[in-house]
């Protein structure tokens, strides 16, 4: 090994092979890096530092694929990583393994169990089959966007990328990277607000195919006209949040999209379909098919549902989505002379304003029943008095 100097580019660039075996250059400048070159001229990066009573050896890279300033910043990272755990095993990490960790910490705080299964089924299918077994210290911003663009659709390309950035993140945190390549990246798809508001003949069709669907998909997709709510939200109702008596759900913040707890007055037909609805092997999840989750595979059930409005009528209903019910109930309910400060209760948007988000202390509670009962009425009304609660049995 020949004496530590301050390496620099032209020189490692002159370092000769020796005649046999191999030579070390340290270099003086970060301490624990060394150029190491064996008789046949190639040239390895490696790091040489003590953790404890072990001496840990690890290579950094080949030279000139990596150069002497990559090299010291690679070296440096490693180096701190060896002094802070006593080893590199925090970059041997790969990203499915980053991913499982980011994946368990969701379900121990408590988040949605939607969110939480829409995200897994997310990395499956678009990241995991690539990344699984990447380090997560190698993958680049580069790389990123290639997997991002990669991907059809309107609204999935961005979806993905919301979901593998608190990846990034959550290894940005435990060092385990020096920088986020999913941050800074922008949105490879521009996304159109929708405005699709069905009129009461399709609101009609879609409640009487739902009809036919079965439990737990056709009461759930009747809920979501009645209430209002979310599609989530609504997939992981629980019996112990629902006060029949009192005519209510409670939910959580943390069974939110928007993170706020919010009470959903039920109005008599939402009621009526409660009453109506068996009980899983006494699961307290009402829209369930295992009794452990709340209901899921939202596009096979709706394409069930399609084929039922179809066949109705020989006719489809085009371009509309499940989250489409919620945006119906809430136009109509404005149509019937509900203000939209009062919808937007309803809907638990957030309210504008530092004294309505901090002062004001009323619920709003009289005046969402009120609304919610209007649009019931209304609905019950368009489908010619049809028993909310008359599905077909269980399948």
């Amino acid at each position: 090994m020949t004496k530590a100097v301050v390496l620099t580019d032209s020189k490692v660039a002159s370092i000769k092979p020796p005649a046999r075996g191999q030579k070390e250059h340290p270099d003086l400048k970060v301490t624990g890096l060394r150029l190491r070159i064996g008789v046949s001229g190639k040239k390895v990066w490696i790091i040489r530092a003590r953790a404890g009573n072990k001496m840990i050896n690890k290579k950094v890279g080949v030279y000139p694929t990596m150069g002497l300033g990559a090299a010291r910043t690679a070296a440096e990272r490693l180096l701190k990583t060896i002094a802070r755990d006593g080893g590199t095993e925090a970059l041997e990490r790969t990203f499915g393994a980053v991913a499982e960790l980011w994946l368990d910490k969701l379900r121990a705080s408590g988040k949605r169990q939607t969110y939480i299964h829409d995200a897994k089924r997310k990395l499956e299918l678009h990241v995991l089959p690539k990344w699984q077994d990447r380090k997560v210290t190698d993958l680049r911003r580069s790389e990123v966007r290639d997997l991002i663009e990669g991907i059809e659709g309107a609204v999935l390309p961005n979806r993905v990328l919301a979901t593998i950035r608190p990846i990034f993140r959550l290894a940005l945190s435990r060092d385990w990277i020096d920088v986020n390549p999913a941050e800074g990246l922008t949105k490879p798809k521009g996304e159109e607000p929708r405005d699709r508001v069905l009129d009461m003949g399709e609101a009609k069709r879609i409640w009487t195919a739902a009809g036919l669907l079965g439990f737990p998909g056709g009461p759930f997709v009747r809920a979501l006209l009645l209430t209002a709510q979310r599609r989530s939200e609504v997939a992981s109702m629980r019996w112990s949040n629902v006060d029949l008596n009192a005519g209510t759900w409670r939910l959580k913040a943390a069974d939110t999209k928007a993170g706020r707890a919010h009470l959903v007055p039920l109005s008599a037909p939402m009621i009526e379909l409660l009453k109506a609805l068996p009980r899983l092997d006494d699961s307290d999840y009402v829209f369930t098919t295992d009794g452990q989750t709340g209901i899921a595979g939202f596009s096979k059930f709706k394409s069930r549902l399609d084929r039922y409005i179809a066949a109705d009528e020989c006719a489809s209903i085009e371009g509309w989505r499940l989250h489409d019910l919620r945006r119906t109930a809430a136009t109509n309910m404005v149509r019937l002379g509900v203000l939209e400060e009062v919808v937007g209760k309803v809907l638990n948007h957030a309210s504008a304003g530092v004294t309505a988000k901090v002062y004001a202390l009323h619920r709003y509670e009289p005046e969402k029943r009120s609304a919610l009962d209007r649009w019931g009425a209304e609905l019950m009304r368009a489908v010619g008095g049809q028993d909310s609660s008359n599905v077909v049995a269980f399948r």
